[in-house]
């Protein structure tokens, strides 16, 4: 078995309930043939160079994973078959990885990420409500001590 990475860009205007079962198929595909996933990355909407297929944007995954090559086949027929794949990319990453080692690495950056959440949304709130206090002080004054017609958006008049 070998490790592989997979990118794939699904259509960006998929529920959220398809793009997770659309998921849960390759993730199934990979199992049926032996394969272990060891993490999916969602990198979120992102825009396209290009148009493919009419799409501009797309919603792209990473998918790391250990599997024999038939499992591998069997993902890349099932990711051409969808119409909700867009592109897929598939590159070994790994000739013989140890796979007890990277179930642990998997399972304690899992844990770690989790952990990491709570506190990431809390330092992102307080972060932006640091930059709008910056913001509002740097606003320029007039010589009464109010904010200019430019710092509101319009036109100063002499």
């Amino acid at each position: 078995m070998r490790r592989y990475e997979t990118i794939v860009v699904l259509r960006s205007d998929l529920p959220e309930t398809q793009l997770k079962d659309t998921l849960k198929r390759f993730e199934g595909a990979l199992a049926v043939g032996g394969g272990h996933l060891l993490t999916t990355e969602e990198w979120g909407v992102r825009e396209m160079a290009y148009r493919i297929r009419r799409e501009q944007r797309g919603q792209y995954f990473r998918l790391d994973y250990v599997a024999p090559a038939a499992a591998v086949n069997e993902l890349e027929r099932n990711l051409k078959l969808s119409d909700a794949v867009l592109r897929y990319l598939s590159v070994v990453v790994d000739v013989k990885p140890d796979l007890p080692k990277l179930k642990e690495l998997a399972q304690a950056s899992a844990q770690a990420a989790q952990a990491a959440a709570p506190q990431a949304t809390a330092e992102t709130a307080a972060a932006t409500g640091e930059a709008q206090a910056q913001v509002t002080d740097a606003a320029p004054q007039s010589e009464q001590g109010e904010p200019s017609a430019a710092a509101q958006g319009g036109v100063e008049q002499n």
